[in-house]
């Protein structure tokens, strides 16, 4: 059997085989596009060069904001007021801050006026040096807040923080500072040395553009390119990443050379960290795909065009005809014949589509009528249930948006009172102590013991405060993130009734977007919350686990445990549990709940996570 003439009488035939190679190649194509995707694996260089700057600038920041406490102890330690020769606690914590931090050149204590009263190590010949003309040291009197300076050049290049000192009453009354050497070995130690290429080189600039430090020991100390840029970024706390032209001389001429460039700044000093690499190393591979994918698709396209003309030519001539017919049918006219086209497939189309055209002519009349009464009908319950779905979804996106209003007011609230409970009654206690004090060595026995027994009752009220304010808004959530605020908690909760705590952290711990990392405290507080109340347990677990994908965490206690379908007996506890589980919802998260009379509870709750910060 001759099989050309078996395609020619058979159009499947001639479809399955030129289709077919069509089908081929276009499988080919798509499989070399989704592996030579040069735009993707670009924007996965530039996005892993954020995230390492970032990164590195996260450690960075850390290491300063630790110096900036170290700093803040000797300005909380001599806060209630030096003079020539200061206390020797304050001395004391001089000297340890000295030897703790990165201070290389010392730490010096100063008074309003800027003059130096005491410094560590010791500088007999510059004891009474005015420091008041630094900028650093004149802005935080001034201003009445921590300062980092920029590169200050006053015979020698030096960086200085500063913290100013109030004394009970708030008034500023000094400044504690430390001198830092941006030449010295300590301080270069702060950049993390990175391997990313022969051309990669990180640089730390200050808020004018001049570099501080680089793992390229000539450029420290010069102005970096784009400085004017660079300075508006660190002004604006902004991060970018991407490509950019540097001039670099080389044997007196001037090249235009073409960069990756991932830029990120400090949140404690007026700094930022950037990875530099050329172009042509940091996107090399992106760049030979490109010209892999543009050959292989000029290729593709010659041959699809070659594949697409043999089956135009095979197929849409006698497919043009019975269109043709197909749309006079389609205009109502039946009356004309359909053309013949042989004894293959389009010929029996043709066949069967003259049959349907007269049984067609006969039945339309009754099919119109009744398409027009169903299409009434379809419409009309189209119309109702769309209308019901809009209400619906209306509903849900109003319950949705005023519970995260309600979370977020009470969150804000809870803000509020920590702030005027710390600002207000915490410093009205404090004046209050500070007065018993003075009266207690005037006193008389008799008014003596009651002053005393008054002293106490303020300080456990002055506790009491403080425990209600952590309650209402810890800073460790602020400062350390999830885990350590939840351990915070457990802790402070569950060990004075003496109940055994287990706490794990599952996976590499990261920080999470401020409202995520609040509604999953609320939650891991809320659950504690009900173990200390209810569950009379003697052992608890809380297990943190950051995947990949996921957040999960897991309270688990061997307490009297309950039926969570019957929560009758207490109306806060099903209060708490419609709560946490309103919450997790909003972060589009799973809440389950376990629990069987004399069984214990588990509490999980699972989130995506795309909340992660880093």
């Amino acid at each position: 059997m001759n099989p050309f003439r078996f395609l020619k009488r058979n159009l499947r035939g001639r479809i399955v085989l030129l289709v077919g190679l069509w089908m081929v190649a276009l499988a080919t194509i798509l499989l070399v596009s989704s592996q030579w995707g040069s735009q993707e694996l670009s924007s996965r260089a530039l996005s892993e060069r954020q995230h390492l700057v970032q990164a590195l600038a996260d450690n960075l920041d850390y290491i300063l904001k630790s110096n900036l406490i170290l700093l803040q102890e000797v300005a909380l330690g001599a806060r209630f007021g030096f003079e020539k020769d200061p206390p020797k606690t304050v001395k004391t914590a001089l000297r340890e801050a000295f030897l703790q931090s990165i201070f290389t050149e010392g730490v010096f204590l100063v008074d309003r006026t800027g003059k130096m009263v005491w410094a560590e190590p010791r500088r007999p010949a510059g004891i009474d040096k005015d420091l008041s003309l630094l900028a650093p040291i004149r802005a935080a009197l001034e201003a009445g807040r921590p300062e980092v300076s920029n590169l200050i050049l006053d015979g020698v290049r030096r960086i200085y923080a500063v913290v100013p000192i109030r004394d009970w009453r708030g008034d500023l009354v000094g400044a504690v500072g430390g001198e830092l050497d941006p030449g010295s070995l300590r301080f270069r130690s702060l950049l993390h040395p990175i391997r990313l290429g022969d051309t990669t080189y990180l640089d730390l600039v200050d808020g004018r553009g001049i570099v501080l430090a680089s793992n390229k020991p000539e450029r420290a100390f010069i102005d970096s390119d784009h400085g004017r840029f660079l300075a508006g970024l660190i002004r604006e706390k902004r991060s970018v990443v991407g490509t950019c032209h540097t001039c670099h001389e080389q044997k007196g001429f001037p090249e235009r050379e073409r960069e990756v460039v991932a830029f990120a700044p400090l949140t404690n000093a007026p700094w930022a960290l950037s990875i530099r690499q050329a172009e042509k190393e940091a996107l090399a591979p992106a760049f030979a795909m490109e010209r892999r994918f543009l050959f292989l698709g000029s290729l593709t396209i010659v041959v699809a065009l070659l594949f697409a003309g043999g089956v135009a030519r095979s197929v849409t001539k006698p497919l043009g005809v019975l269109t043709e017919a197909a749309k006079r049918i389609a205009k109502g006219d039946l009356d004309r014949p359909i053309p013949q086209f042989g004894e293959d497939e389009i010929g029996s189309l043709a066949l069967s589509l003259d049959q349907m055209q007269m049984k067609l002519k006969t039945s339309l009349d009754t099919i119109a009528e009744g398409k027009r009464d169903l299409e009434k009908r379809v419409e009309e319950r189209t119309q109702e249930l769309k209308a019901l779905y809009q209400e619906l979804q209306r509903k849900e996106e109003t319950r949705g948006e005023l519970l995260r209003k309600v979370i977020s007011v009470q969150e804000e609230e809870r803000k509020r009172i920590a702030r005027e409970l710390h600002d207000e009654t915490s410093q009205d206690l404090a004046t209050l102590l500070l007065s018993v004090e003075t009266s207690v060595s005037s006193a008389s026995e008799p008014l003596k013991e009651r002053l005393m027994r008054m002293k106490a009752l303020a300080n456990r009220t002055l506790d009491s405060i403080h425990r209600l304010i952590y309650d209402l808004r810890p800073s460790v959530l602020d400062d350390l993130g999830l885990p350590s605020a939840i351990r915070w908690v457990a802790e402070s909760r569950l060990e004075p009734l003496g109940i055994d705590l287990t706490f794990e952290v599952v996976g590499t711990e990261r920080r999470l977007k401020p409202e995520i990392e609040t509604t999953l405290f609320r939650i891991g507080q809320e659950a504690i919350s009900n173990i200390a109340r209810h569950a009379e347990a003697n052992s608890v677990r809380i297990v943190i686990e950051f995947g990949d994908r996921l957040l999960r965490l897991q309270v688990e206690d061997n307490g009297k445990g309950f039926e969570p379908e019957k929560v009758v007996g207490s109306a806060d506890r099903a209060i708490g549990l419609l709560g946490m589980r309103e919450r997790a919802a909003l972060l589009d998260g799973a809440f389950t709940i376990y629990s069987e009379p004399g069984g214990g509870t588990r509490l999980t709750i699972e989130i995506p996570g795309d909340g992660y910060l880093i």
